[in-house]
């Protein structure tokens, strides 16, 4: 078997047996392309050795135009790859146990918004939407419906830190009312349960969801977000309405839902909930990916603490 042959299997395996999402399946296709048309897709798998690998991820290393982010996530896909190999025994041995990969990626803290920031997006009531056009015996135009659904998935992003491609799958049947909480089909095909602190929330989501009937005969088997079309809210049109909206309250930078997941992780663990509850409610396989949050809350800490100056405090009464 050449190669390319194994790449296409390997991506069928993804797809049917891993059930990965359509845009995990794109993104390995793209790097896995790239490594054997580097490597040559015509070699046959006896020939397979870490040379290949060594010396392809060397190039990309010294390629000005490749973040090591992007290197990172090629080998990592890589590693997924040999070891289907090697677990369907097209090849006798993994590579990766011989060779020693260290990739040194920018120490980056993630984007989240500030508690005025977070106040400015979420002071407009849903209620006050619908209220205006209610007095006026008025149908939901279609901008009104995109600022209706947009501030509601601000609140459910912010309140959740689920993905937005988490968002847009969400149906009405999943969300149960009593227990406040949404039932949430994540990265791998692994469901969890998020939690509100109130129910506030779901009762908003109640009312929007009726008002999508009444609007556009919406069926209980389809989605929770609706764009103003009345078809399945995608995460290109969640992204760009939440922008709208961002842009309305005059926030004064671009905010995308990815930014909101980051708020919802920071704030939690401000407020003091154990990492562990957090890792839980994102959806993380390991807890190493939640820890870079702890980051953001030290240093949030750091600057309150500057901010307040308790040596100047001090040295006022001596």
């Amino acid at each position: 078997m050449d190669l390319l042959e194994a790449c296409n299997r390997f991506l069928v395996h993804c797809e049917v047996e891993r059930k990965l999402s359509p845009l995990t399946i794109k993104a390995y296709q793209g790097d896995l392309y790239r490594f054997s048309s580097a490597v040559g897709s015509k070699y046959n798998l006896c020939d397979f050795s870490e040379t290949w690998i060594e010396n392809v991820v060397r190039n990309w290393l010294v390629d000005p135009e490749l973040k090591s982010t992007t290197v990172k996530r090629r080998v990592a896909c890589i590693k997924s790859f040999v070891r289907w190999l090697f677990r369907r025994k097209l090849i006798s041995f993994n590579p990766f146990e011989r060779i020693h990969l260290e990739i040194r990626l920018p120490k980056r803290l993630p984007r989240n918004l500030q508690t005025n920031e977070i106040q400015k997006l979420l002071v407009v009531k849903p209620e006050s939407i619908l209220g205006k056009l209610r007095k006026k015996n008025q149908g939901l135009p279609r901008f009104e419906w995109d600022r209706l659904t947009a501030r509601l998935a601000i609140e459910v992003l912010t309140l959740t830190g689920i993905r937005v491609g988490e968002l847009v799958k969400i149906k009405p049947q999943d969300i149960d009312h009593l227990l406040h909480q949404i039932r949430i089909l994540g990265k791998g095909n692994r469901e969890r349960q998020v939690l509100f602190p109130d129910l506030v929330t779901t009762d908003r989501l109640q009312v929007y969801r009726e008002h999508a009937y009444s609007r556009f005969g919406a069926e209980k088997r389809s989605t929770l977000f609706l764009n103003s079309l009345g078809r399945s809210a995608n995460e290109q049109y969640i992204r760009r309405i939440i922008r709208a909206y961002a842009n309305e309250a005059q926030l004064g930078r671009r905010i995308t839902p990815h930014m909101l997941r980051h708020t919802a992780a920071t704030q939690l663990l401000e407020a003091g909930l154990d990492i562990r509850f957090v890792q839980k409610l994102l959806g993380h396989a390991s807890i190493t990916t939640t820890e870079i949050y702890t980051h953001v809350a030290n240093h949030a800490l750091r600057r309150e603490i500057s901010r307040v100056n308790i040596r100047k405090r001090l040295e006022m009464h001596r």
